[in-house]
């Protein structure tokens, strides 16, 4: 019995001794379990914190980049849109340029088919020997617009009509003026001085005009075409007598002195004209007849000229 009792209480205690280390182990276990939800609870707080701050992040991140997206956008835009602009003011001036340059080339044609239109008319003068009306509508003509080639031929072609009007009117003029036809021979030589007047045959003509003036009685004019034919150097010429007629024409128009001077110089460079000894003569009667004012040459017609 003794026996048993000890063996039993030594089983005892050793039960108790696991039981105590079972509850240590337990309390260490516990304490554990603690320690661990005490951390498992910071992780949990800190990633909550760590999530929001994601959140935020990842927020703030998307408005920046909405923003740079959008600015992009517009930039985009806005370049597109200068370009557009830029285009469609190119395309303007263009299609006004072509406009103006299409209104220009219906201008130029209008311009060239009227100028086509008058060279032709002036052209059928020419060929028809109308040459008055073609030199007439020259000046008109040339005004166009003519190819260089259409100036030139319509130049020559009105000097041309110039000098066969001035040949044919020079002509019949001197053989009216040799007939005595003295209107007739006026007529022609305003005809031929009409288109040839600074040249030296125009001096010819303004003597045969002022001779036959002088003689249909046109003093004035006739002492002025003749003063313009002595100026010319006529006298070296067919006009030899020219200085006399103008002294005629000065006579007839009263005025003594210049007449007399021109008598004078008359005779004095051509001394073996068969005028020379008359103008002498009419040199000196109007000198006398000055000094004498109820001389017969006071009636303003001179004695018959030789």
């Amino acid at each position: 019995m003794a026996d048993s009792d000890v063996e039993a209480d030594g089983n005892t205690e050793v039960l108790r001794r696991e039981i105590a280390e079972v509850h240590g182990a337990a309390t260490r276990t516990a304490n554990a379990m603690g320690t661990l939800t005490s951390s498992l609870k910071e992780v949990m707080v800190r990633q909550e914190k760590l999530e929001r701050g994601l959140n935020l992040s990842s927020f703030v991140a998307y408005i920046i980049f909405t923003a740079l997206l959008a600015g992009g956008f517009y930039l985009l835009y806005r370049s597109r849109v200068g370009q557009l602009v830029t285009d469609r003011d190119a395309a303007v001036r263009a299609r006004d340029e072509a406009v103006a340059d299409a209104q220009a080339a219906r201008r130029d044609v209008a311009t060239r088919d009227q100028a086509a239109r008058k060279a032709n008319d002036f052209w059928q003068l020419v060929v028809a020997g109308k040459r008055q009306d073609a030199i007439a509508r020259y000046p008109e003509v040339i005004g166009e617009n003519l190819t260089p080639t259409e100036q030139q031929v319509f130049k020559d072609a009105v000097a041309k009509a110039r000098a066969d009007i001035v040949d044919q009117s020079f002509v019949a003029g001197v053989e009216a003026f040799k007939g005595e036809q003295w209107r007739r021979a006026s007529i022609e030589m305003k005809k031929a001085l009409a288109y040839e007047d600074d040249t030296p045959r125009a001096g010819q003509m303004r003597y045969y005009l002022g001779v036959a003036l002088v003689k249909q009685g046109d003093y004035q004019e006739g002492g002025r075409q003749l003063e313009q034919a002595l100026a010319a150097g006529v006298e070296r010429n067919v006009g030899i007598d020219a200085r006399f007629q103008l002294a005629t024409a000065l006579e007839m128009q009263k005025q003594a002195d210049r007449a007399r001077a021109e008598y004078l110089k008359f005779a004095d460079a051509h001394p073996n004209h068969y005028f020379a000894g008359y103008a002498r003569k009419k040199a000196y009667e109007l000198s006398q007849a000055q000094r004498a004012p109820a001389s017969p040459y006071s009636s303003g017609k001179p004695a018959n000229q030789p």
